[in-house]
């Protein structure tokens, strides 16, 4: 099985000059926890609700002009740079490897001459999984 075979295509994605809030708002609305961040269709990096949460730490004592100012903070001040990446036509056993390994929560599915074209989470993992055994 490949990474096609159980990706998610074309994901919600965010730009390095977009805001922490709109991530937040993305993350929520969606109930996604993590983001590919593009320019145009190229992979500059993920961010994550940990990242986040990481990132806002900081700011929630501060008050509340601080705390406006950080959600008001670029993507590109938080994100992952060169995160992990797998393509599409990978096994899918090693993206599985690589989840676990790493520590992941998804990894974005990128094609050399077509940029990100997915992303794997571990639910999209759970959900091919779930659907096997069904099949029993």
């Amino acid at each position: 099985m490949k990474v096609l075979d159980v990706m998610t295509a074309d994901p919600v994605t965010v730009t390095p000059s977009e805001t922490i809030r709109q991530a937040d708002g993305f993350m929520d609305e969606s109930n996604f926890r993590q983001l590919p961040v593009v320019n145009g269709r190229e992979l500059v990096g993920i961010i994550t609700d940990r990242d986040i949460r990481s990132f806002l730490s900081g700011s929630r004592y501060s008050g509340p002009e601080e705390w406006d100012k950080a959600m008001n903070s670029k993507i590109s001040a938080v994100m992952t740079t060169q995160p992990i990446t797998v393509a599409p036509d990978d096994d899918l056993t090693d993206a599985v490897e690589i989840l676990l390994t790493e520590k992941v929560g998804a990894i974005p599915v990128v094609d050399e001459m077509e940029g990100l074209v997915g992303i794997l989470s571990y639910v999209d993992v759970l959900r091919c999984f779930l659907d096997r055994l069904s099949d029993h």
